[in-house]
């Protein structure tokens, strides 16, 4: 899995914002910790679990494909520019 097909962290926040709950193997941390820098993370055995449900600086990154069919499933049209955004990065 290329990490260039993961969303970027502006992304991952609106998403988050939006409901996204599907399980990813990635994830953005916000803010350093004393035992972990800020930055995209992989779970420890590939495990895909939903990040969005911890501590407000903590992301799912799901990869752009994933974003869009979500997006689309819901009907959220309305978030063009998101969808945009996923595509031009696809492309």
């Amino acid at each position: 899995m290329s990490v260039q097909k993961i969303v970027d962290i502006e992304l991952a926040k609106k998403l988050k914002e939006e409901g996204y709950s599907i399980p990813t193997e990635y994830f953005y941390q916000d803010i350093d910790l004393p035992y972990s820098e800020k930055g995209l993370k992989k779970t420890k055995n590939g495990e895909r679990m939903n990040h969005n449900n911890y501590d407000d600086f903590i992301y799912s990154a799901p990869m752009r494909q994933e974003a869009i069919e979500w997006l689309i499933g819901k009907k959220m049209y309305n978030k063009s520019t998101m969808i945009l955004k996923l595509n031009k990065e696809h492309d």
